[in-house]
């Protein structure tokens, strides 16, 4: 592999146009599926550490084709947690300080790294193995409390200290490294021992072709972020021809924005999924007809995704994984607090400066939140309208209602994807001011007025039931 300053990649970036660390990226993601290849016919079953090194050495090699030398940066981490964990590992001091220093070296890299702009660097590794350290912490913490003090979730997961090879071997997998997905060290300690072998035959897992299938898939939505980019450049938004649309067309073209910019996610998630399927990572047991799962590390919900009519879908479609953990190690932990709205908030929260300190991640967390409130209070109120009745009450109807619940929904998305892509509070707040703050206002007036609707609610129940009670003879 060629070192970062070679001429070549962007030579050939400017030739398709895109940037440089972008097809560094996309080459190193595609990479892997080779490498899995050699894997699974040399390597499969073999001694553990012969693949821990394995993996150490070709994820080294992807992260220095990517950022050079910065990739150190993650070597040196993961030091400093093992370190952590052989002198005070199974404790929640532990647990608190690996969050601290997790954290605390994972912002410096941000704030060393902040541009203004959306940028490549040692950081897009390093928050996934933040994460990946963190868990790891807990998993140890678990490992050591009593079983009857753990949910199942929990018990999935606890483990004893690992050595430092499979803990390097763990986050240097060069199907994870990169963009995730996020694993547990219990799974690759499973999959490295052969638990997930093919259930027949103890051999090699029958798992090539949902790995190809996922990689089609990645294609195809990387064909339309392409086509997608043409007609909606990334800093669309911020030019003339956009502040020249009409209102109606505005709203349209943040709509097919969420798209846009979700599809060049997707693309990442997609080939990195497919290259840990083809080892054989994802295993996830069988389905009701007895059909192998390889879905045990899906980052998006391909159906649920292009399915989804609400902001609530849609979240539960897509960087699931990162759902789940945040769910796992952060909001169900703050279970003490006895609030389930505060514990949402402080998850929230972390999970904004978990990508860095623009404002933008904190404004798109915080709509998303007051927008997932909105759904839920006020969507029964809406859908028991004269109106929604009466669509949904033929075919036609329900065609039109749904697709103006998928406009709505991307719109939603797109209008909170504005502050996280624009990132700094004088370019997105621009494009707020050209749609008058549409969402702003909606929000917030909902949750000034639907106090009141639920006082009159209770009155007008109320009143439904004293009414026949006092004219009733009996």
């Amino acid at each position: 592999m060629e070192p970062k300053e070679s001429g070549i990649v962007a030579s050939v970036a400017e030739s398709i146009g895109t940037c440089p660390d972008s097809l560094r990226l996309i080459v190193s993601l595609l990479a892997g599926y080779p490498l899995a290849f050699f894997h699974r016919y040399f390597l499969y079953g073999k001694a553990q550490d012969l693949q821990h090194i394995y993996f150490v050495v070709t994820g080294l090699a992807l992260g220095y084709f990517n950022f050079g030398p910065n990739v150190l940066h993650t070597a040196v981490n993961i030091l400093i947690i093992y370190v952590l964990l052989r002198v005070n590992g199974g404790t929640v001091m532990s647990v608190v300080l690996s969050f601290i220093i997790n954290m605390t070296y994972l912002l410096v890299g941000y704030y060393v790294n902040m541009t203004g702009v959306y940028n490549i660097a040692w950081t897009t590794p390093h928050c996934v193995l933040t994460l990946r350290l963190i868990a790891l912490t807990f998993d140890i913490y678990d490992g050591k409390r009593k079983k009857e003090s753990l949910s199942e979730e929990q018990k999935e997961t606890a483990i004893a200290l690992p050595s430092l090879l499979e803990i390097a071997g763990q986050n240097y997998f060069f199907g994870g490294f990169l963009v995730g997905p996020l694993y547990s060290m219990k799974r690759y300690l499973d999959f490295t021992k052969g638990a997930f072998s093919d259930s027949v035959t103890g051999g090699r897992p029958n798992c090539v072709t949902p790995a190809l299938l996922r990689l089609l898939a990645a294609l195809f939505y990387a064909f339309t972020c392409q086509v997608g980019l043409y007609y909606i450049p990334e800093n669309y938004l911020l030019q003339p021809a956009f502040q020249e649309l009409c209102y109606i067309n505005k709203i349209l073209v943040i709509a097919l924005y969420s798209k846009v910019v979700l599809h060049k996610y997707l693309t990442c998630w997609l080939m990195a999924e497919g290259c840990c399927i083809l080892v054989g990572l994802t295993y996830h047991g069988k389905d009701e007809n007895g059909n192998e799962l390889w879905d045990g590390c899906a980052n998006i919900r391909i159906r649920r995704y292009e399915r989804a009519s609400t902001m609530q879908e849609l979240i539960q479609s897509f960087n699931v994984n990162t759902n789940r953990w945040m769910s796992k190690y952060v909001f169900k932990r703050l279970k003490f607090l006895g609030s389930r709205e505060a514990s949402q908030s402080i998850t929230l929260a972390f999970l904004a400066l978990w990508h860095g300190f623009y404002s933008g991640y904190f404004m798109t967390f915080s709509i998303e939140f007051l927008l997932v409130k909105f759904e839920k209070e006020a969507g029964p109120l809406l859908g028991d309208t004269t109106l929604v009745h009466l669509l949904r009450s033929n075919i036609i109807g329900r065609i039109l209602l749904w697709s103006m619940k998928k406009v709505y929904t991307h719109f939603m998305l797109g209008y909170a994807l504005v502050a996280f892509c624009l990132f700094t509070f004088d370019k997105y707040w621009h494009v707020y001011r050209t749609v008058y703050f549409l969402l702003h206002v909606v929000l917030v007036s909902w949750v000034v007025i639907h106090p009141q609707l639920v006082k009159n609610s209770k009155h007008e129940q109320n009143g439904r039931v004293q009414g026949p009670v006092e004219s009733d003879p009996l």
